[in-house]
């Protein structure tokens, strides 16, 4: 977790509630990045060092649950808590089989909500700073704020959706990311010009990672990209002619 104040990315359509949200937990002392469609939170946890998020379950675009397990997807150690009106026990099941940590029902009395927002950022595992603020792959090193990718023998700033693919990868390293999952993460929606666009910055991000050959970055037809580092590159899995 960051030294500063932690970083709340709080998902809330209703404008009333959501700002009621947004100040209460900036009088806390947390720093809150108040969304309001759900087509937009993943982009905004993506672009932001986020410590914790409060999701809302009827959200316009994409619901909590669904967030809740795309978020799983990206960040497994992320303290999630659903906000919700809804309090059946089935409701309940489902949010935490999605991979919430906690769920609150409306109404709700603002200490509670408080006390289970701290108490799920003590529980989270702190995180070192200097890696917070960067990702490695092979030799190359991704500031993740300025989009800088340095290497031994060189660097270059990336655009601000190059680094945000490659940030995606990075953290799924090994992994198969769709790119349906890019879309949304990145773009805030997929669809088909969105896909070409998609592929042009994967042949820009596949031109620079050439300068360390331990890194492969592959295609995937028809399903998504892999970036796989030197540990994984020989693997069985990683077969997969690259494009």
């Amino acid at each position: 977790m960051s030294s500063d104040s932690p970083r709340i990315l709080l998902v809330e359509d209703d404008p009333s509630l959501g700002l009621i949200l947004h100040d209460l937990l900036r009088l806390e002392g947390y720093t809150v990045d108040l969304i309001r469609d759900g087509r937009e939170a993943l982009p905004a946890y993506h672009a932001a060092e986020v410590d914790l998020a409060v999701l809302d379950v009827m959200l316009p675009g994409r619901d909590g649950f669904a967030l809740t397990e795309d978020l799983r997807m990206v960040s497994p150690t992320l303290p999630i808590l659903i906000l919700t009106a809804r309090d059946r026990v089935e409701d309940r099941v489902r949010g935490l089989k999605a991979g919430a940590d906690d769920y609150v029902i409306k109404p709700f009395d603002n200490e509670e909500l408080l006390l289970r927002i701290g108490s799920l950022l003590k529980r989270a595992q702190p995180r070192d700073e200097g890696q917070a603020n960067t990702l490695c792959v092979g030799s190359f090193t991704l500031d993740r704020e300025s989009y800088m990718l340095s290497w031994p023998e060189g660097e270059q700033r990336l655009t601000r959706k190059e680094g945000d693919v490659l940030k995606l990868l990075m953290q799924r390293e090994g992994r198969t990311t769709e790119r349906d999952l890019i879309g949304r993460l990145v773009w805030g929606e997929s669809g088909y010009f969105i896909g070409r666009s998609m592929d042009v910055y994967i042949a820009r991000l596949r031109k620079i990672l050439k300068a360390d050959p331990s890194v492969r970055l592959e295609t995937l037809h028809g399903v998504g990209f892999r970036l796989d580092g030197p540990d994984r590159a020989g693997s069985p899995q990683s077969q997969t002619s690259p494009k």
